[in-house]
């Protein structure tokens, strides 16, 4: 029997779509990294050159400020490591970054290929054990080049050992769905003569999306939501003729205006790491299971850190309302705000219904206040402040495209009693 064109067509696309189907893959991922780790933007402060003023002025700052991390990148210059890395020890032992800045500090771009494993990979190593000889368990992930030099060559050797590398730009803004080039990464230079600290703070309120943007030239860059700001400084000190240094007080305001915006602060590796890691989970195609489905990915570069948290959220419509989301045969709770904590060195996740041994209680996860809260209440309605009806919620969790703010939800319970609370999104 001979079929017509368009019968020829249809029997394709049909034939196409039972394929699909027998491969098991989900056409879009399932997943979707929260911007930011939640936060409105983020910013990675960078210092330079190991001074030996860096851990005198900033660690006292850094003590007082729990919620700020940084990032110091290490060079040899003038016997630096040995000389200032005692200094840096405790700093790397309360969680900030110990980065490569080579070990002579030369303009890598005029250099040979030998000298180039000299300077970036061989370093590196020498960096951790310098550290592990003083106790710190420190992991040299990523560089910083000096002077800001760089081309294909150098970046080869970079990714040779790091993941990610720092280089000078004008604004320092990177936007969450523009993957930019990971072996330069832009950076604002702060100077005592050019980048004012006002000019620094107002930076930080383009970071967090404060300000009114609509105005901007289409020659201008353009400012459509929060940013991943990174800031490249050297001293920390009063020395006023010191160009480059900037004075410890005026560190301490920038820093606690980025926590006032509520700014991710976080080192270079750290957000670079969860930065790069979202444009491939994010893609990741999910195959399905007979009890759900998995998503698998492959991790971009053989450097990044060992753990890479990402908060992500999970579209669960096709498995049911209660499911188990576990890595490695480890369930993982969900979070408060329905997202969940998943590690992304892991490099597979699995979302499936429950089975019988996965009788919820509060002693495993949050799984369980969930699928309580479905038993006892049969609705939830969303109100803003002023009491105007928003749409239904998925439980206490105020859905992902309305903004930050204060909500209140009314659920109505079964047996006909209601309960209404306060939610912050």
């Amino acid at each position: 029997m001979f079929l017509s064109n368009w019968q020829n067509r249809a029997a394709i696309v049909a034939l196409g779509f039972t394929v699909g189907l027998a491969g098991f893959c989900m056409a879009e991922s399932p997943i979707k990294t929260v911007p930011w780790n939640g936060h409105v933007g983020a910013v990675s402060f960078t210092f330079d050159d190991a001074l030996a003023n860096q851990p005198q002025n900033l660690k006292p700052i850094l003590d007082a400020l729990p919620d700020v991390h940084v990032t110091f990148f290490f060079t040899d210059m003038g016997n630096g490591l040995k000389q200032n890395g005692a200094g840096f020890v405790a700093l790397a032992k309360s969680g900030n970054e110990i980065g490569n800045h080579t070990k002579t500090h030369p303009h890598l771009t005029g250099i040979s290929a030998g000298e180039l494993e000299e300077e970036i990979v061989k370093f590196a190593n020498t960096i951790e054990s310098t550290f592990a000889e003083q106790g710190a368990d420190v992991t040299v992930t990523s560089l910083a080049t000096p002077f800001c030099e760089n081309n294909d060559k150098v970046k080869n050797v970079i990714a040779k050992r790091h993941f990610i590398n720092r280089d000078c730009g004008w604004h320092g803004r990177n936007e969450w769905d523009v993957e930019p080039d990971w072996m330069s990464i832009q950076a604002k230079v702060w100077t005592r003569s050019g980048a004012t600290v006002p000019e620094m703070l107002s930076a930080l309120d383009t970071a967090a999306f404060i300000g009114n943007f609509g105005g901007a030239q289409p020659w201008e860059v353009q400012v459509k939501g929060g940013s991943w700001l990174v800031v490249l400084n050297h001293g920390v000190t009063d020395d006023t003729g010191d160009d480059y240094s900037i004075n410890p007080s005026d560190i301490k305001k920038i820093f606690e205006h980025a926590i006032e915006n509520k700014l991710w602060v976080a080192p270079f590796g750290v957000i670079g790491a969860y930065y790069r890691a979202h444009f491939v989970v994010d893609a990741a195609a999910a195959k399905k299971t007979d009890d759900g489905f998995t998503v698998s990915w492959e991790i971009p570069n053989e450097h990044m850190p060992k753990s890479v948290p990402l908060r992500v959220k999970i579209d669960t419509k096709s498995v049911g309302e209660n499911v188990v989301v576990e890595q490695g045969g480890k369930k993982i709770a969900r979070e408060g705000d329905g997202s969940y904590i998943i590690e992304f060195m892991a490099k597979s996740l699995k979302v499936r219904k429950p089975g019988a041994n996965d009788v919820p209680d509060d002693s495993t996860n949050s799984l369980s206040k969930a699928h309580l809260e479905k038993r006892l209440y049969k609705k939830f309605t969303v109100f803003d402040v002023n009491g105007n009806s928003l749409g239904v919620a998925d439980g206490w969790n105020i859905p992902a495209n309305y903004p930050k703010g204060a909500y209140i939800v009314r659920a109505e319970a079964v047996g006909g009693s209601v309960v209404i609370r306060k939610v912050f999104k």
